[in-house]
């Protein structure tokens, strides 16, 4: 089995597994600082010249790699990230849980760099900090910082990527996030000018995970309690090994017109190797995001 490998091993399979998932497949929240917000303008265009992107979003439910809390926290953000003609980007990203008494829960401030190496491959390597409301619920709240890479390749049919992530603060984690992914469009919707584009994604995460005994820790110290005890299917796991962490499914809609695009995306999450106490699982997410080209 993939978690009971070294992480030399796990590595090596991960990176099998992208090659066989270009065979096979038919046709891209790492917890980082990526910027949220969908492009309205087709890549090519924003390559030749920096600009700002603003935008809104809505999220049935909070999760981070696969965990989440017993409680369900929808929230609202509002984001605003420029990149350069360069490929060097910047962004801050405010979240709204609408059930806490707290205004502004989190912010994130980012920066990265992200381009084409070839045709065919594509890189990115960002720094992000998290900031929290005090007594955040969140399971994230145990992360301050993060630094964050990726390498990608565009095999035809499919587009696979392979993320790394480095996060520490009140706990150290090291992940690894494997997406297989394939892009359509279809052009002239509702306007000679509109478009649809569609992105299924399929990820395997692996990695530690002392951010979620931390946070079963931190939670319970600030009165939200550790669940409703151990989660049917699980086993005692040390927060140490580098082992598989969460399956998901995405498939993001996109429509854009101009200067303006509407995203509406479905993920379902499948987490995996629990701790005891965790009560995260196979769950349904849904968001919706407004974005605006500047």
């Amino acid at each position: 089995m993939l978690f009971l490998c070294s992480p030399r091993h796990l590595l090596g399979e991960l990176l099998l597994i992208i090659l066989l998932g270009s065979r096979l497949a038919a046709g891209q929240d790492v917890g980082g600082g990526q910027p949220t917000v969908t492009p309205a303008a087709p890549a090519d265009s924003s390559a030749q010249h920096g600009g700002f992107t603003a935008a809104l979003s809505y999220g049935s439910n909070s999760s981070f790699f696969g965990r989440t809390q017993t409680t369900r926290y929808p929230y609202t953000t509002g984001e605003l990230t420029y990149k350069s003609r360069f490929g060097v980007w910047g962004s801050v990203v405010g979240y709204n849980l609408l059930n806490t008494s707290s205004f502004l829960d989190e912010t994130d401030l980012s920066l990265g760099w992200d381009g084409d190496l070839s045709k065919k491959v594509d890189a990115s390597v960002s720094y992000s900090r998290f900031l929290f409301a005090a007594n955040s619920p969140l399971v994230k709240s145990s992360v301050n910082n993060s630094l964050d890479s990726y390498l990608g390749l565009d095999w035809g049919y499919v587009y696979s990527r392979l993320n790394a992530a480095y996060l520490f603060g009140d706990s150290n984690d090291f992940f690894l996030v494997l997406d297989n992914s394939r892009y359509f469009e279809i052009a002239k919707v509702f306007t000679p000018k509109g478009y649809l584009a569609i992105e299924p994604r399929v990820s395997v995460t692996a990695g530690t995970q002392h951010f979620a005994e931390t946070s079963l820790d931190q939670q319970q110290s600030r009165g939200f309690g550790r669940g409703r005890g151990k989660a049917a299917g699980t086993t005692t796991v040390t927060t140490t090994r580098l082992q598989v962490l969460n399956y998901e499914l995405r498939v993001p809609v996109t429509y854009s017109l101009g200067v303006v695009s509407a995203q509406v995306a479905w993920r379902y999450a499948v987490p995996v190797n629990l701790l005891p106490g965790d009560v995260s699982g196979a769950r349904s997410y849904f968001t919706t995001t407004l974005s605006l080209n500047l």
